[in-house]
């Protein structure tokens, strides 16, 4: 049988039109982070710096917002490598690895010059291990600021809290915090908390600036006490398994393509700086701590810390110290 060297010639052509010029890896990034978030153009860039680098051959598909479930469900399925990428708090990042929880310890941190320099320069390399162990890669610290007290009534002094009823995060620090000032903390989980407060199930609550102000907790809850307590940092976080079968070559491409953590903190920090001035500028009551009242709700709340470390368990005992150095060297 005579093939038309016309038709094989064509037929050639098609075949080899149909291959694609190289392979595609395709990724799913999750995050809880809202709209016009920090965060989110976090997650952007990353997307649009990492194709780039690898001429598209890495192609990240964004789920902001939640799209995928709540936080606690994204973190488990990253680490099974059924997400392949995800941005966490704190919070969540703590219930895969305990000793995270260390790093909300209350009035642990006097400044985000020292929590910065610890984080950067001190702990990455204490904490990647851990997340290792749970199939996590830890590509780079996130950020949510400090987290502070609102309440439906001026919250000025420990006694103010009383008995009175405040929702506690889904974390070891945080109740630890409102059960050294007296407080009868409520653990919810975030998405529980505006209803709460709605229904008085509780009075209160601890979150960050740009939560209070952006999801509009200050209908809820308006009066907003600058305890800056404790620190949410949290981080963004790859499967191991999808990590592991990257080429070197592509884990460099990823890894250059993170846009730097120095210019998230800055966004973060002074979107709630703007926000936060717009909700005073609206009439919100927001109270700013003296040195005289923030050392006299420390006093009140650091004889739990050593039974609050005692309780994370893990390996707790170890990573504690080497926080507390941490701290040390970056307040030289």
């Amino acid at each position: 049988m005579k093939i038309n060297p016309l038709f094989a010639v064509t037929g050639l052509a098609i075949a080899l039109a149909s291959v694609p010029s190289h392979a595609v890896t395709e990724m799913k990034y999750a995050s809880a982070a809202p709209a016009n978030t920090p965060w989110v153009k976090h997650s952007e860039l990353m997307r649009d710096t990492v194709s780039a680098n690898s001429e598209d051959a890495i192609q990240i598909s964004l789920f902001n917002g939640g799209q995928l479930g709540d936080e606690i469900t994204v973190i488990k399925q990253v680490a099974r490598g059924r997400i392949d990428i995800g941005g966490f708090s704190m919070t969540a990042a703590a219930t895969m690895v305990p000793e995270m929880a260390l790093m909300g310890v209350p009035y642990m941190w006097d400044s985000y010059e020292q929590l910065d320099c610890a984080m950067d320069q001190h702990l990455s390399s204490v904490f990647e291990p851990l997340f290792e162990k749970k199939g996590l890669k830890l590509l780079q610290w996130n950020e949510l600021g400090w987290t502070n007290t609102l309440a439906k009534k001026p919250m000025l002094s420990p006694s103010d809290f009383d008995g009175y009823k405040i929702r506690a995060a889904p974390a070891k620090y945080s109740a630890s915090y409102l059960d050294g000032m007296g407080a009868n903390g409520v653990v919810l989980p975030f998405a529980e908390t505006p209803a709460a407060l709605q229904t008085g199930m509780v009075d209160g609550a601890t979150l960050s600036t740009v939560t209070f102000v952006a999801a509009g907790f200050g209908k809820l809850a308006p009066h907003y006490t600058l305890s800056r307590h404790s620190h949410q940092s949290g981080a963004i976080l790859m499967s191991t398994k999808i990590w592991n079968a990257l080429s070197s070559d592509e884990q460099t491409q990823f890894t250059d393509g993170l846009a730097p953590v120095t210019t998230l903190r800055a966004q973060v920090r002074g979107m709630g700086a703007f926000l936060l001035n717009k909700y005073k500028e609206a009439g919100g009551p927001v109270y700013e701590q003296t040195p005289e009242q923030r050392a006299q709700w420390k006093a009140v709340v650091l004889p739990g810390r050593d039974a609050l470390v005692a309780s994370i368990g893990g390996d707790a005992a170890t990573i504690w110290p080497q926080i507390e150095a941490a701290k040390q060297a970056c307040s030289q």
